[in-house]
């Protein structure tokens, strides 16, 4: 099981979610400074930040797993480090690519499948080594959909929402919320 779940970070969670909520996802999850919004084919986890902060506006690749210490083990097996960490709702795992970025999977009792709706979930991950993404991705799971016409590649999560990659000077992520399933659409 592996769902695309990116955590964008603002400071402006009620004006966030409203936005989201305007595209057509709806909320699954709030605790107040953490929500959870689905679109049909992945999900998106808004988190309250300072105002100002580095992290006012930051966006994190994030996914979604059914267990994180199976889900640890397989990665590592398949040539990814990966590790169980704590992390304020609990036991999850980090998976770190090369050059150090990182990422959390979180376990999740959910289990369903894409619905097959007009939306889906696209996080984009710029990075200054697509084949070393794009082993990492197919590593947690995630399966090949497509080349893109920027360079990249697009993968699919089996339980919805997709991750394209793009060549980028260092590593950074953002959210698309898509109309269609190429990984394009309206950026969020």
């Amino acid at each position: 099981m592996l769902r695309v779940r990116p955590v964008h970070f603002t400071s402006d969670l009620d004006g966030y979610a409203a936005q989201l909520e305007d595209q057509g996802l709806k909320c699954v999850e709030n605790h107040g400074d953490w929500r959870v919004f689905d679109s049909g084919n992945g999900k998106v986890g808004i988190h309250q930040a300072d105002a100002g902060s580095p992290m006012d506006g930051a966006t994190e690749l994030g996914f979604e797993v059914r267990d994180h210490e199976i889900f640890v083990r397989r990665t590592l097996e398949d040539g990814t480090q990966a590790e169980v960490v704590d992390s304020r709702h609990g036991g999850t795992a980090r998976v770190t690519a090369p050059g150090g970025f990182n990422f959390l999977a979180d376990p999740v009792t959910d289990l369903s499948l894409p619905t097959g709706g007009p939306l889906a979930v696209t996080a984009v991950w710029h990075t200054p080594d697509t084949a070393a993404a794009e082993k990492v991705l197919a590593d947690i799971g995630a399966k090949f959909v497509q080349h893109r016409a920027d360079g990249g590649s697009l993968f699919r999560a089996k339980n919805g929402g997709f991750v394209a990659t793009i060549k980028g000077g260092s590593n950074a992520v953002e959210l698309e919320i898509s109309r269609d399933l190429d990984g394009g659409g309206s950026e969020q």
